[in-house]
């Protein structure tokens, strides 16, 4: 190894060893706060572990545990519908012929760029007027249908897929429906799984609109942690653990889907 290959080796392991330390650095002070006591907090030092703050937040299930299950369906249910329906306009949009189709591609992916408070308001008129604000379905049925984001990143597998494949489809008399099923989504699959993560951890995450459709009512997640900001502003530890609980499925989710957004993310740069 020549010393140029060595020295960039070696800026390279540098390089990643900061950006480990910036990102994990935050994630370990939140965890050694979440497992220290109030006083060691006080005290910038930890003595001991504690999990005080876990059996604090479920001891009384409507603190966390509540707006956890409410969450985990929210996103279950938004999850499936949102990758099932954003596949088959993708599918739609990509090999389906019809007049207006890039027309209806292009305003579609508008959405895209338009911010997500644009549309806050008109939603809580329209889900006021239906009265079903402070409901379940308040918070599933506004984010069930195709993303915009979906559609574009689905889009770039699907063109890539060989023509021929899907034209020897064709000629064994398959149908759309199992040409998706057989052809298409096997080949598409790391892109299919990491449409599926963004939809599942940008619901569970979500604040705004929770906030806004069910409130303290039925509380998600991140609602639920703003409110333990609030009532125990000076427990820091009680709302770190919170935050460390909240944190752990997307976190779970993403080490194990890592491969197929590294996959991805290699089909777009050989696309462009």
């Amino acid at each position: 190894m020549n010393s140029r290959a060595r020295r960039t080796r070696i800026t390279g392991w540098a390089l990643a060893a900061l950006t480990a330390i910036v990102v994990l650095g935050p994630l370990a002070a939140a965890a050694a706060a979440a497992f220290s006591s109030p006083a060691d907090f006080a005290q910038q030092r930890v003595r001991q572990l504690s999990f005080d703050n876990f059996a604090a937040l479920f001891s009384q299930p409507e603190t966390l545990l509540y707006p956890i299950i409410t969450t985990l369906a929210v996103t279950l249910i938004v999850t499936a519908a949102q990758t099932a329906t954003s596949i088959l306009a993708c599918y739609a949009f990509c090999f389906f012929r019809f007049r207006g189709r890039r027309l209806l591609l292009a305003v579609y992916l508008v959405g895209y760029l338009a911010p997500p408070v644009v549309t806050v308001i008109p939603l809580y008129v329209m889900f006021a007027q239906a009265s079903l604000i402070g409901t379940f379905w308040a918070l599933v049925i506004p984010f069930a249908l195709a993303s915009p984001y979906a559609v574009l990143l689905l889009r770039q597998a699907f063109l890539a897929i060989p023509i021929d494949l899907m034209d020897a489809a064709a000629l064994d008399g398959a149908g759309a429906g199992r040409t998706l099923r057989l052809v298409v989504l096997p080949i598409a699959k790391p892109t299919v799984l990491t449409v599926t993560l963004v939809a599942g951890v940008s619901t569970w995450n979500s604040f705004l609109w929770p906030r806004l459709a069910a409130g303290i009512q039925l509380p998600q997640v991140q609602v639920a942690i703003a409110s333990l900001q609030t009532e125990h502003s000076s427990n820091w530890t009680l709302v770190m653990a919170a935050s460390l609980i909240a944190l752990a499925p997307p976190l779970v989710a993403t080490v194990i889907l890592q491969r197929s957004i590294l996959r991805t993310i290699n089909v777009k740069e050989s696309a462009l």
